[in-house]
């Protein structure tokens, strides 16, 4: 019996270690935020926030564990002019002096094929927080050409309705497009900090 529980204890400490998640870290320089918004029926307005940051945990032997934590800068908005960037920056639409950081933080992720996945998360907008869901595809992971780092590119879609998060609320209905389609294309580097 002891040989057996012997035998046991020295398979076990002989298996090999389950793979941590690996830790990437998002590259500003090659990560673009953005979106689109209805102008009155007649223009869509294009925006894109330019500075992001934040982690991806990516599991490879078990998608459903990966996790993201990511932010964008409110400051860094661009929207082809600076008229509309000062307006929508403000207090009546994200109020960035107030809050500066639009944030998500994974709460699930469901993988829907062998790259993609259905990623929801709290989305954190104009001091308020939701569940937002976002289609994640995973483009590419392996070493870039020019760094030689491990890296991992993504294609990351969705929406928000901009009046569940309180921006432009005192706009009348329907002359600002309500619901804003988001899209990331963000391309994250390992090494990066261990996960908590």
């Amino acid at each position: 019996m002891k040989r057996l529980i012997l035998a046991a204890v020295l398979a076990l400490t002989a298996a090999p270690a389950l793979a941590a998640p690996v830790a990437y870290t998002i590259d500003p320089s090659h990560t673009q935020t953005t979106f689109q918004v209805d102008r009155f029926g007649f223009t869509t307005v294009l925006g894109a926030f330019t500075t992001a940051s934040g982690v991806i945990w990516i599991d490879e032997a078990d998608p459903a564990a990966s996790r993201v934590e990511a932010q964008v800068t409110v400051a860094s908005l661009y929207a082809g002019d600076p008229t509309r960037e000062d307006h929508v920056k403000g207090e009546r639409w994200l109020n960035g002096a107030a809050n500066p950081l639009i944030t998500f933080k994974s709460t699930r992720v469901v993988p829907t094929g062998p790259d993609t996945a259905d990623v929801t998360g709290d989305f954190t907008l104009n001091g308020v927080t939701r569940p937002v869901t976002l289609k994640v595809k995973l483009n590419k992971i392996g070493k870039a050409p020019g760094s030689g780092k491990p890296s991992a590119g993504f294609t990351i879609t969705g929406s928000i309705h901009r009046r569940d998060f309180n921006v432009g609320a005192a706009v009348p209905a329907g002359l600002i497009g309500e619901d804003v389609p988001i899209r990331i294309e963000a391309l994250a580097v390992a090494p990066a900090p261990a996960a908590p």
